[in-house]
């Protein structure tokens, strides 16, 4: 017997399976252990690892029947990768050029991100003391000290 909750979705009465991923308080987790009541009724204790790029790795234990809003994640849209075709190459080539400008550090004195990012129009000459600012001894130590 399933119950419902209020967004329509339907809680699962089985305790999830070690390796499943589940969604609990609002959070992807990875099932680690699940542990199983010595007395029939009870509420399984699962050990649960933190699945979201913000927490990851975050160890959380549940009674799994007490969670208002468990759900086990069974249809997470692997088996739809790729259904539609690959993206043309320039279209994941741009993907790919932002992703490798978005990773870009500070510790490159000839590499001047900032002003490019805020779409103003540099010209050569202003960047010129900035460089040569940069190339001096103490001012790339001062820049690696305050990074």
């Amino acid at each position: 017997m399933l119950k419902q909750d209020t967004k329509n979705h339907f809680l699962p009465k089985r305790s999830p399976e070690l390796g499943e991923l589940v969604q609990v308080r609002a959070r992807r987790w990875l099932v680690e252990e699940v542990v199983t009541p010595k007395i029939s009724g009870q509420s399984s204790l699962v050990r649960l690892a933190c699945a979201d790029d913000d927490n990851q790795g975050q160890a959380l234990e549940v009674y799994w029947d007490y969670e208002p809003d468990r759900r086990i994640l069974e249809e997470e849209g692997w088996g739809d990768l790729a259904s539609q075709g690959f993206d043309a190459p320039q279209q994941f080539g741009a993907f790919l050029h932002t992703l490798r400008w978005n990773c870009v550090t500070a510790t490159d004195p000839n590499l001047f991100q900032a002003p490019f990012r805020a779409g103003i129009k540099i010209d050569a000459y202003q960047m010129e003391p900035l460089r040569k600012a940069l190339r001096l001894l103490w001012a790339g130590y001062l820049n690696q000290r305050v990074v």
